[in-house]
């Protein structure tokens, strides 16, 4: 149902546009020069919007699309999920003292909350939250993925953050990962984004230098 107090805003703000647009026709400022050249900019992202809109209209994205995106970023997540237990040292040479010494038989746990880097794991003895491998990056996600449940990384792994030692305390079927209703939209809205800077990067690269503003 519309608001009757929001429509009576959008007219009244639509009359004004109206009366001042007129008054400044009046007053000859539709004739300034800077005036013309923001009124072109304006008409111009008018335009771009409705080739936008239009280009969208011939060239939609069907749910089976968004589907097959949502397929995509499943196989990436994968089917387990791990939970892991780290140390983060700047050293690679301290990295691997801390990885004989846990073969040893030192607590893996005692020895995060004593070296460990990591600040937001520190306090729980270097465990991390649940979460696919894929969700780290290079070769942090290599090792734990090559990692069965209570196995640790042979050597140290490094990061732009430092060297890791890696366990990997658990293993569970993926259960973090969204399902597809609650995803669509979201994917939608970025395989939308995707589409329309294709088309836009499409026409800038076949456009003529010509079509550039010209100079005042």
């Amino acid at each position: 149902m519309i608001n009757p107090e929001l429509e009576d805003q959008v007219k009244n703000m639509i009359i004004e546009y109206k009366v001042m647009a007129r008054y400044a026709r009046q007053q000859g400022l539709d004739k300034n020069p800077d005036v013309q050249a923001e009124v072109a900019r304006a008409t111009d992202m008018v335009l771009m919007q409705q080739a936008v809109n239009d280009f969208l209209k011939k060239n939609p994205i069907d749910d089976a699309a968004i589907k097959a995106e949502y397929d995509k970023e499943a196989a990436r997540w994968g089917k387990e999920e791990v939970r892991v237990r780290h140390i983060l040292v700047k050293d690679q040479a301290e990295a691997k003292k801390i990885i004989e010494d846990i073969n040893k038989g030192a607590s893996f746990a005692k020895l995060a909350a004593e070296k460990t880097l990591d600040t937001q794991s520190k306090d729980v003895g270097g465990i991390l939250d649940w979460t696919s491998p894929s969700v780290y990056t290079g070769d942090l996600s290599r090792a734990i993925s090559g990692l069965k449940k209570g196995e640790m990384a042979k050597d140290p792994v490094q990061s732009p953050a430092g060297w890791h030692i890696v366990k990997v305390e658990d293993v569970r079927p993926a259960e973090l990962f969204p399902k597809f209703e609650d995803r669509k939209m979201e994917l939608r809205h970025i395989m939308l984004q995707r589409k329309v800077q294709a088309f836009i990067h499409e026409r800038v690269l076949g456009a003529d230098v010509k079509d550039a503003p010209a100079k005042k």
